[in-house]
């Protein structure tokens, strides 16, 4: 196809990386992406406006269907309280009838609050302070009594939605639920002083209309009061930030309508534009890329041949070579290919070179073994000779010091178990005491661990103590301590003395690359650097020494060691 398009720069017809791309983007991978893109983003953005506007309009119409039922029961009870209140008549002349003019007047109160019931109507009651009742004989107003909502001292209009326990017989419905509105009667003297107005209507129709609302929008309702609860979606839900909520406040009452939408559902369309238009556009640039796969083959072709050139030259075969006949990548390809495999044919030289040279060094550091090995037997002999001349002073320096060089010059093992090396170091501790006698102490303090889990460097603690000796302690005199503890998840060993100290300046010589200046001094000792730097190589620069020290305080430092996993 290529080879047609002679308006091309030549540049890009030598390019098989730009032939590709120009392809797979003429067969339309960037205009469907952009399209899809702009697509998305439109419908998605009116989707999700819409369904907020329904969202908030069915919101308000809830609102409107509860302040249209309590807005009827608030009338009830103002007709009633109106009847109550007129000053022109007296409703009742005692509170129980005792006379036949109290029955006939409550026989007229019950018949007045009898007029205003419907269908959907549960009890009208108007409850005294005594606990006397006026209304249908079905109820026991204890039980009314008894509800926290009921001892509520807010005055005005008290709306609550609940499941009444007070009636009995065929008017006591299980499980049935009713809006109650309570109403305190003020500026009322005789039996009626400080009654109450009690109006319960079936919730049956609202309740529907509440768990409908649930089932269409997915959405969890929430009604509350003043911080009480009076309705809530029965099925479990947890709040989160990115829910989308919409609140009302009723009109009527305190009450206020919460309606929390999850951020899944709300978006569950804009997600399945989405999907549609991932889909459509995936399988766009899946046919784009077949057909720059049909395009390409010729390309491919070259491709395996440098494929099998490759796998010859890795059987051995440095001979083969690849003929160049194009100035694209892989023509450059193949030439780079042609002059490593020239480079590979050197190198292996070398390498054949080179290991002989390591096998020679391994001969001779074999052959540098045998003289340790010599030193520590030629020590054996001259400990028996000790011990059968009766010199046990001499046969025990003699143990000491083949104990301290068999761990020192055994070099089968890089890395031994610190208990391995506090054992050479008790070694050269009681060395040292033959040497200066008993004017320092030592302590080794391993708390609780487990010493076998550790390992360490052959000979690193060694060259610690014996820079003590040397420079910190005045003929050998002092006290040494080494502890062990858990630092993180590695092991803290601690070698701190007495001695001289010194200044936090030469503190930070010791571990400097030796021969370096500081502060226009040499250092005076490279062992602690070489300390510090073996166990960099073995376990990471994140373990090491450090250093603590003060003139006249003695010195402390540090190691830090990874701990063994088990």
């Amino acid at each position: 196809m290529f080879r047609h398009l002679g308006l091309l720069p030549i540049r890009l017809r030598r390019s098989l990386q730009g032939k590709l791309v120009l392809l797979i983007l003429l067969v339309a991978v960037i205009p469907l992406l952009s399209l899809g893109y702009v697509l998305y983003n439109k419908s998605s953005d009116t989707i999700n406006e819409q369904f907020g506007r329904y969202g908030e309009n069915t919101v308000s119409q809830l609102q409107v269907q509860i302040d249209s039922t309590l807005a009827q029961m608030k009338y009830t009870v103002e007709d009633i309280l109106s009847y109550l209140l007129d000053p022109n008549f007296t409703v009742l002349h005692e509170e129980i009838p005792t006379t036949y003019l109290g029955f006939k007047e409550e026989q007229q109160l019950e018949q007045y609050i009898e007029a205003h019931k419907t269908l959907d109507t549960k009890g009208i009651f108007i409850l005294t302070k005594s606990g006397y009742y006026y209304g249908e004989r079905i109820a026991n107003t204890n039980l009314v009594e008894e509800s926290p909502w009921f001892g509520e001292e807010r005055t005005g209009y008290l709306f609550s939605i609940y499941e009444p326990k007070q009636y009995s017989g065929t008017s006591n419905v299980p499980g049935e639920k009713v809006i109650g509105l309570l109403f305190r009667i003020h500026n009322q003297v005789g039996a009626l002083e400080d009654a109450r107005v009690l109006i319960e209507v079936k919730a049956d129709k609202l309740l529907d209309m509440f768990q409908e609302y649930e089932r269409d929008t997915g959405a969890f309702l929430n009604i509350t009061d003043q911080g009480r609860v009076l309705y809530q979606t029965a099925k479990p839900y947890s709040k989160r930030d990115d829910d989308v909520v919409w609140t009302k406040q009723s009109e009527e009452t305190d009450w206020k309508i919460e309606v929390r939408t999850p951020h899944r559902q709300f978006y569950q369309s804009s997600l399945l534009i989405r999907t549609f238009t991932f889909t459509a556009v995936s399988l766009s640039i899946l046919l784009a890329f077949v057909l720059s796969y049909f395009s390409s083959v010729r390309f491919l072709s070259r491709i395996k041949k440098m494929k099998d050139s490759i796998r010859d030259v890795s059987l051995g075969r440095l001979n083969t070579r690849i003929i160049v006949d194009s100035e694209d990548e892989i023509g450059r390809l193949g030439r780079s290919f042609n002059h490593m495999v020239v480079q590979l044919q050197d190198l292996f030289g070398e390498v054949k070179r080179v290991e002989r040279q390591k096998k020679e060094a391994e001969l001779r550091a074999l052959h540098h073994q045998i003289n340790p090995h010599l030193l520590i037997n030629t020590l054996a002999s001259i400990q028996w000779k000790a011990r059968i001349a009766g010199n046990s002073e001499v046969q025990m320096m003699i143990l000491h010091l083949t104990k301290v060089l068999d761990g020192n010059l055994n070099y089968t093992r890089e890395l031994v178990t610190l208990r391995e090396e506090l054992d050479v170091i008790h070694h050269y501790m009681n060395l040292q005491e033959y040497r200066f006698g008993h004017v320092f102490t030592y302590h080794i303090d391993t708390g609780d661990i487990s010493l076998e889990e550790v390992r360490i460097p052959r000979m690193t603690l060694q060259p610690l103590v014996e820079n003590i000796f040397f420079h910190a302690f005045e003929d050998g005199a002092g006290m040494i301590e080494i502890k062990v503890r858990r630092q993180g998840m590695g092991i803290r060993l601690s070698v701190c003395d007495d001695g001289k100290g010194m200044d936090p300046a030469a503190a930070g010589e010791l571990l400097a690359e030796p021969g370096e200046e500081t502060d226009g001094r040499k250092k005076r000792s490279i062992g602690i650097y070489n300390v510090d730097q073996r166990i960099k190589l073995h376990f990471g620069d994140r373990y090491g020494l450090d250093v603590e020290s003060e003139p006249g305080k003695g010195t402390c430092i540090g190691i830090m060691l990874p701990k063994e996993e088990t």
